[in-house]
């Protein structure tokens, strides 16, 4: 139990969300870590709909490993496929504020058309933490990290 990856299932909408109104919708995980930057963890995934297709933002790496933020896509939410073999945010250079991480994710498309990630930072090994957006853009159809605004 080593290694983290993200797996897929539903829930009636008026279910409890308990332990029991959960079905399994895929045998193994839909994304697990490949790259090397992902080292032994995929976790935090947050997904929003653009078109027709589900982009799900996700931590690789473990806490301040460092853990980078990466990008798949899908079409059914069942088979993603990594938009860049290269995180979409990586941690920041030494003596930067988010040195240790970039992480945790959460990407939120507000009412007037804009894509905002916000997540996570620190630069002294998760002793503090820091929470900052980033603008998300979609040059061509596919996502990239626009300006900071901590």
């Amino acid at each position: 139990m080593t290694t983290q990856m993200v797996g897929v299932a539903s829930a009636a909408i008026d279910s409890d969300f308990g332990p029991a109104a959960w079905t399994q919708l895929q045998a193994g995980p839909v994304l697990r870590p490949e790259q090397p930057w992902e080292k032994k963890c995929i976790e935090a995934p947050s997904v929003i709909r653009r078109d027709d297709r589900l982009y799900m933002f996700y931590a690789g790496g473990y806490n301040n490993e460092p853990q980078q933020i990466g990008v798949a896509v899908s079409e059914d939410g069942m088979t993603w496929t990594r938009v860049s073999k290269e995180p979409l945010l990586a941690n920041g250079k030494p003596g930067e504020w988010n040195a240790s991480e970039s992480g945790h994710p959460g990407v939120f498309g507000d009412a007037d058309g804009k894509t905002w990630l916000f997540f996570q930072g620190n630069s002294d090994k998760g002793k503090t933490w820091l929470l900052s957006r980033i603008a998300i853009e979609w040059p061509e159809g596919r996502p990239a990290a626009g300006t900071c605004g901590r």
